[in-house]
């Protein structure tokens, strides 16, 4: 039997655990915090928060509703999709 390849960061970092981690928190800054403290490097660029170099979430807003979209860098896919609510486009930043 052939010996199996260890598991790296990016085999554990999922969309699945990104997109369960920021389901419901519409701040970016609030979000990164969360998998930040689930012990997960996030980094906020813009409107997406890069988590380990292998998984992005976009935080997206169209008439008064706002969701992340959770990918895989690679194009894995699925790609998840999970709600958020605000009105205020503004406090985007979790300021």
């Amino acid at each position: 039997m052939p010996p199996t390849e260890a598991l790296t960061d990016h085999n554990l970092i999922t969309p699945e655990l990104v997109a369960k981690t920021i389901a419901g928190i519409p701040l970016i800054g609030y979000a990164q915090r969360a998998l930040q403290n689930a012990g997960l490097a996030a980094t906020v660029v813009a409107n997406r928060i890069a988590v380990a170099e292998a998984v992005e979430a976009q935080l997206i807003s169209s008439n008064g509703s706002v969701w992340w979209q959770v990918y895989a860098v690679d194009g894995t896919p699925p790609a998840w999709t999970v709600g958020a609510q605000t009105a205020i486009t503004s406090s985007w930043s979790g300021s």
